[in-house]
Parts: C-alpha cells; structure tokens; sequence
C-alpha cells in the first residue's frame, strides 16, 4: 500500500511537473474554442514522459532560473541562503538526506552571501544583497520544495518545507 501511495505521489508530481512546464504551450486565443484547448492539452500529456524526464535530470538552480526568471548567481545565491537556513534548523539526519537529493549542494551553499550579509536584515537581506526583492523569498520555497519532493520525497520535502517557514516567522 505505501508503493502505490508513493507511485501515486510520484506521477502526481510529475504531472504537475509537466503541465507546468508547458503552460506555455497553449495560446490564448484558443481559449474560446474548449476543442482547441483540450487537444492542446491531449497532446501536453502524450509528451509528459519526456518532459518528466527532462525536469528530473534538470538541476536545481536551471529549475530556479526557468521558473522565477532569475540569474544563475541570483538561483545558486538564494537557494543556498534558504539551505544554510534549512541546516540550521532541520535535523543532522534530515539535512544529510536533503544534501544526497541536490547533487549541487555544496556549490549552492558556498553561493550564498557571507555569514555577516545573512545576519542582517534576516533572508529579506540577504535576497535584496542577490539583487532580489524580499517576495522572492516565497517564490523560492515552494520552487525548491517541489524541487525536493521530486528527488528526496516528499517526507523530506516535508521537513524542508517545515524548517524553511518556520525560519520565515
């Protein structure tokens, strides 16, 4: 039974995956027309394996960049802003496991501004220091949350999301 709910979340996200990354797709002028729509999105489906496998083997910080439209610095910057947080907040156990799910973790946590910048002024500092207005910050969340539960799982996207909001209040 925990298979098929672990299968279930599986293709759940990644056909939200998927969907969203071809919401693109559809052209507006066609919205009228349900017909148009619905075999717009017949054919979205038909090709979601593949886009499912592109956005796997995608990295976290090409996720943030397509996503929320930011640089890589601003990507790898923030993300590991959110991360170094994450480590001070989650279990030695559960920051171990989300660091096996990001292949770029180390990478991401030596991006993120210095200790000094990210003291001051909370994580609302440190994205206006990456250049980024401080609402970024819950764009990045449930971005890289997502991003978790399609590598990790989602009882460590759990904990991650968990340790993130809890450091937002």
């Amino acid at each position: 039974m925990k298979t098929v709910k672990l299968l279930m979340a599986g293709f759940s996200l990644s056909t939200t995956i998927s969907l969203a990354d071809h919401l693109h797709a559809f052209d507006l002028d066609t919205l009228s027309d349900t017909g148009g729509v619905l075999q717009q999105g017949e054919r979205i489906l038909q090709g979601g394996d593949a886009a499912t496998a592109a956005t796997s083997s995608t990295g976290l910080t090409e996720v943030l960049m397509q996503q929320l439209g930011v640089t890589q610095q601003q990507a790898q910057g923030g993300a590991g802003a959110l991360f170094q947080l994450a480590e001070s907040r989650m279990s030695a156990k559960d920051f171990t496991a989300l660091s096996n799910s990001i292949p770029d973790m180390q990478s991401l946590l030596g991006a993120a501004p210095a200790a000094g910048v990210l003291g001051s002024g909370g994580m609302a500092g440190t994205f206006l220091q990456l250049g980024l207005t401080p609402d970024m910050v819950q764009k990045f969340i449930p971005t890289i949350v997502q991003y978790v539960e399609g590598t990790g799982g989602s009882a460590l996207a759990t904990a991650l999301r968990s340790a993130l909001m809890g450091g937002m209040m």
